[in-house]
């Protein structure tokens, strides 16, 4: 990783954070409008599509090219993933039985998440081979 890398990687880390921030700031009900939310019914973040660029960032290092590209795609996903992350530890949650049933009842799904996550990865192994 030469300099200007570092540089435009730490720059792309720290905008999303900084943009979410001064958004939030300055007009905080904009994140009260939660349309993609209620149509798939999962409660998306700002992390969540983070975890999304951080994946292709990491599919495109190991089975790419290793440009700048991969790495300032990397970079702005841990930006969107850490912003979450205190929040996420900081959010209140006195039912531990919920918890414990939302992560019972998500099995399935997150089965049925790794092991197409697993085909992807095997595919592209096949395909870029």
């Amino acid at each position: 990783m030469t300099i200007t890398t570092l540089i435009l990687f730490i720059i792309i880390l720290i905008l999303p954070s900084t943009y979410q921030r001064i958004h939030f700031a300055l007009r905080a009900d904009d994140f009260l409008k939660i349309s993609l939310r209620k149509k798939v019914g999962l409660q998306i973040h700002h992390g969540h599509w983070g975890l999304l660029w951080i994946f292709v960032s990491s599919m495109w290092l190991i089975f790419g090219d290793k440009s700048i590209y991969p790495i300032l795609l990397a970079g702005f996903g841990w930006g969107l993933l850490l912003d979450e992350i205190v929040p996420a530890l900081r959010m209140p949650s006195d039912d531990r039985l919920l918890e414990l049933e939302i992560y019972r009842d998500s099995t399935k799904a997150t089965v049925i998440l790794l092991g197409i996550i697993v085909l992807l990865i095997v595919g592209l192994f096949f395909l870029l081979k």
